[in-house]
């Protein structure tokens, strides 16, 4: 058994009731229960300083996830736009006059109609101040490129923001 000393010590009545309860309550004697209690009121105190470092670290991570969190219900608004834009119709095909969405012509890049399956790049051309042959709607094919572009500036700035 280590070397043991000796403190004495006054106490206000309340602290000696409680180290009374504590030593009644885990089977040892009021001696060993008060050098348990001192011990571990020590190393609390001497761990203040990095439990305060823990906790500030855990207040900046959480500050970080919720910056995350944000960016991800932002894409995900984008992304859930972009979809819808790319859904609608944005023109005719210019081999078949069917109609043609945003997917078709800025994705697949053909005809979605499986007897024609015409590239439609010719929709993506402006040879001038005529309207192309597909007859593509220019205020349709302005939002798609809109929503297009601002999910391409949203990726930007997140992965900017998230790559460090």
């Amino acid at each position: 058994m280590a070397e043991t000393q000796t403190i004495y010590a006054r106490v206000q009545p309340h602290v000696k009731e409680a180290a009374d309860d504590y030593a009644a309550t885990s089977g040892m004697t009021l001696a060993n229960a008060v050098s348990e209690l001192l011990e571990r009121g020590l190393q609390a105190t001497s761990n203040e300083q990095s439990v305060g470092e823990l906790e500030q670290q855990v207040a900046v991570l959480r500050m970080e996830v919720d910056a995350h969190r944000n960016r991800e219900q932002t894409l995900a608004s984008v992304y859930h736009a972009l979809s819808q834009r790319t859904a609608q119709t944005v023109g005719t095909c210019p081999s078949c006059g069917g109609s043609v969405t945003g997917h078709d012509l800025l994705v697949a890049g053909h005809c979605p109609n499986r007897e024609c399956g015409s590239s439609l790049s010719a929709l993506l051309s402006t040879g001038g101040a005529a309207p192309s042959a597909g007859g593509l709607n220019d205020g349709d094919f302005k939002l798609l490129l809109g929503a297009l572009g601002l999910l391409l500036a949203v990726a930007f700035v997140s992965q900017q923001g998230g790559g460090g």
